[in-house]
């Protein structure tokens, strides 16, 4: 099997925040990384250290200072999942879902198809009429990740989507995103501050330093998949999870 091509290509990144002294503040520094095609990657590293402001400049939410960006999508199409669902409070699961086809007046046979088979994977397909005030938090995670999938944008990203959710909960959903991402082949990048969910979910764990924000170290996850709880009590799994402790600690 040939080598993946490559979904995301960062060259000599920088991001500096200036303010009314006239004082910089440099956010990111010589960021270098290349994502390959239906690669699940995840960004940890300690607070402020660029985490999200680095997932921004690549969906294009935030300008970078310096450097460039190549994606192999000539459209750049991407979905983007907050940590707050943001849900439409007057709009049913369905229609929450649909909501960037209506945008983009893509309500296609072909596109309403494929998102009623998201709706199932996740799922959610029981819940299609109901609001958001009826849903659990874990449930409303689920409506923004199909939402960000509705338009069949090649690359996810996640910025810590499951970070205010109970631990089992957020156990749970790590299972039925790796799931949702077998099926679809898309390439994600999610920012996480927990090691033991980037360990479980990622193919390679990009790991960050502060002070200016930049890549210490980059480490390939070797676990089989699909992964499942079993994963989590396999002796490399501690291993991975003390190893990337050791780097940010």
């Amino acid at each position: 099997m040939g080598q993946k091509e490559n979904d995301v290509v960062i060259r000599d990144l920088d991001k500096i925040y200036g303010n009314l002294l006239k004082e910089d503040t440099v956010a990111l520094k010589g960021i270098n990384l290349s994502i390959k095609k239906g690669e699940f990657v995840s960004i940890i590293g300690p607070s402020g250290c660029g985490k999200s402001t680095l997932l921004k400049i690549i969906g294009g939410l935030e300008k970078l200072s310096a450097g460039t960006i190549e994606y192999s999508d000539p459209e750049n199409r991407l979905g983007f999942v907050f940590q707050d669902s943001v849900l439409l409070p007057w709009k049913n699961v369905r229609e929450n879902a649909e909501f960037p086809l209506v945008i983009q007046k893509k309500q296609t046979k072909e596109n309403e198809e494929k998102l009623d088979a998201l709706l199932d994977l996740a799922g959610l397909k029981e819940f299609s009429s109901a609001l958001p005030r009826e849903l659990s938090g874990g449930m409303k995670s689920r409506v923004s990740i199909v939402r960000a999938l509705s338009y069949d944008a090649p690359l996810l990203l996640m910025d810590e989507p499951f970070g205010a959710l109970d631990a089992l909960t957020r156990d749970h959903l790590n299972i039925e995103l790796l799931k949702i991402w077998s099926k679809t082949n898309k390439t994600i990048i999610f920012v996480t501050h927990s090691i033991e969910e980037a360990v479980f979910l990622s193919d390679r764990v990009i790991v960050m330093a502060t002070r200016p924000g930049r890549i210490r170290e980059i480490v390939p996850i070797d676990l089989t998949r699909p992964r499942d709880e079993d994963s989590r009590n396999d002796s490399k799994f501690g291993e991975y999870c003390r190893y990337l402790r050791e780097i940010i600690g």
